[in-house]
């Protein structure tokens, strides 16, 4: 059920129930990332695109009624001292993702769709055959994997291909090659559907789900690693350098050529809540930002003074700061906060 990975996404400290949400479809504001940041959720950024809200809240109104969540006041949701019992005995019997933060700088879905029927042609093209249901009839798909088979098209082909799929599967435990050997449409071999390889495999459709998607970001990294193979080459327009937005990274490399935000603003031609914005996104999402070159000594001081020995970030309050320095803006504060979680992980 989706409500057993809901489940592992809460704490006994309270979270904002729509901040998980936001993380979970993948909307990409700042106070989004940060909470994704502040709860070590960031790898699930954008794993349940799409999902609805209302599909999110009913099922944590079923892990509510279980007695495994409990809102201690409205928005926020966090473990009962049953939920964190059944989150422990969850996450040593459920699936576990392990490469979800690929959703984070490549176009999963995407590619997962360009290489179902990129296999598919190569498939029937090893067997001479011309006429066959595509697994797509998405038109842009379709026009992709054309236009690289007409690229790839040699006798070598399905050698290559065939190589590349064995040395991914050997990366992978038998279950897991073979949900995603079963998945895949080829010549007269229609893929399984999610509640046929559950059945076999005696696991959820959910939970099938997952596999399925970390399956993708598993293939999506081994392809990344072995950049020189038709599939690689079939992945690589989808693939950022990172995970930043591209308008947030622009203004982050001029950031590095002058640290004076009013002159950002200029050169970029945007407004200074915006360079702002784009900054804390970045700061967010990369490990080695130059806190030091925005964050002084005169800045840091008071914010020492106030949170020095306190661990616990999201509890932290801005209406302190204003109490203790009023010359210190709200971006001072989320950026120093971004700067204490980043330098404890």
């Amino acid at each position: 059920m989706f409500a057993d990975y809901l489940l592992g996404l809460f704490a006994t400290e309270p979270r904002r129930a729509k901040a998980v949400y936001n993380v979970c479809r993948g909307r990409r504001t700042v106070s989004t990332l940060f909470a994704g940041l502040t709860y070590q959720e960031l790898a699930w950024l954008d794993s349940w695109h799409g999902v609805p809200l209302e599909k999110f809240e009913a099922a944590a109104q079923t892990l509510v009624e279980a007695g495994w969540l409990t809102a201690p006041q409205a928005g926020y949701w966090q473990l009962t001292p049953a939920g964190e019992a059944q989150q422990v005995k969850l996450k040593k019997t459920l699936y576990q993702p392990v490469a979800w933060q690929q959703f984070q700088q490549v176009d999963v879905r995407r590619f997962t769709a360009l290489s179902q029927l990129a296999l598919q042609v190569v498939s029937e093209y090893s067997h001479q055959a011309k006429r066959y249901y595509p697994v797509t009839t998405d038109p842009g798909i379709q026009a992709v994997v054309k236009g690289w088979f007409r690229r790839w098209r040699s006798a070598d082909l399905v050698a290559m291909i065939v190589t590349e799929l064995r040395e991914f599967l050997t990366t992978l435990s038998t279950e897991l090659a073979t949900i995603f050997v079963q998945s895949l449409t080829g010549y007269e071999q229609p893929g399984q559907t999610d509640q046929q390889l559950a059945e076999q495999f005696n696991r959820s459709v959910v939970e099938i789900l997952v596999i399925r998607k970390d399956l993708s970001c598993q293939w999506v990294a081994w392809l990344q690693a072995h950049p020189d193979g038709p599939l690689a080459d079939l992945l690589r327009p989808l693939v950022k350098i990172n995970s930043v937005s591209t308008s947030a990274w622009q203004t982050y490399q001029t950031f590095l050529q002058t640290p004076d935000l009013d002159q950002i603003a200029g050169r970029r031609h945007l407004k200074l809540s915006t360079v702002r914005e784009h900054l804390l996104e970045t700061a967010i999402l990369i490990t080695d930002f130059p806190f030091d070159r925005l964050l002084t000594p005169t800045i840091v001081a008071p914010l020492d003074q106030l949170f020095g020995s306190e661990t616990a970030v999201s509890t932290w309050r801005f209406d302190q700061v204003q109490a203790a320095a009023p010359i210190l803006d709200f971006f001072w504060f989320r950026l120093y906060q971004i700067m204490r979680c980043q330098r404890a992980a």
